[in-house]
């Protein structure tokens, strides 16, 4: 549903109250997830970007329909649907899909993670695992803007990280 509305040059794109924006296409994949969970996992509570909570339980699906909602707008392909299953407050399993780029990547507690083409058998999947990179100055840094790590009182660190970090031209 996503890759269909992608790029396409009628998306009806709306900002929400906190200034952030939502297409149609947001609210029709969050939907379609929540009811094939209603189906299939009807006792489960769900939590969405778009449609707030639902339900209660053990159980808790986590959706975000597509995360980088501004890159989608703007046609950059950097953006995925993220779902991730919680059971009594420990998250269990996550899926991120990034069909503009054919990549997926998915992980379950005790399973470990593994990337693969969206639509493949995750039998498919190749094991991935945290990068070896132990220096930081060995490491690259990539983020999507300020206004998160201001929020979350981090700009400073981030900026003070910059002369270690390869991938920030201008610090070296």
């Amino acid at each position: 549903m996503t890759l269909a509305a992608f790029r396409r040059p009628d998306l009806v794109v709306e900002t929400k109250p906190d200034l952030t924006p939502v297409t149609e296409a947001d609210r029709r994949v969050e939907e379609a997830l929540r009811a094939e969970l209603a189906r299939y996992r009807a006792g489960d509570a769900i939590i969405g970007e778009e449609g707030g909570s639902t339900g209660s339980g053990r159980r808790r699906w986590i959706i975000d329909p597509i995360d980088g909602t501004k890159k989608f707008r703007a046609r950059h392909p950097v953006w995925a649907t993220l779902l991730a299953l919680e059971v009594d407050g420990v998250l269990e399993v996550g899926v991120a899909s990034a069909p503009a780029l054919g990549r997926r990547w998915w992980a379950g507690r005790g399973l470990g993670a593994f990337a693969g083409a969206p639509g493949a058998p995750a039998s498919a999947g190749a094991p991935i695992r945290v990068s070896a990179v132990a220096a930081l100055g060995d490491a690259q840094l990539s983020y999507a803007g300020l206004a998160g790590w201001d929020a979350a009182g981090r700009v400073d660190g981030l900026i003070g990280a910059g002369p270690a970090v390869l991938a920030l031209p201008g610090f070296r």
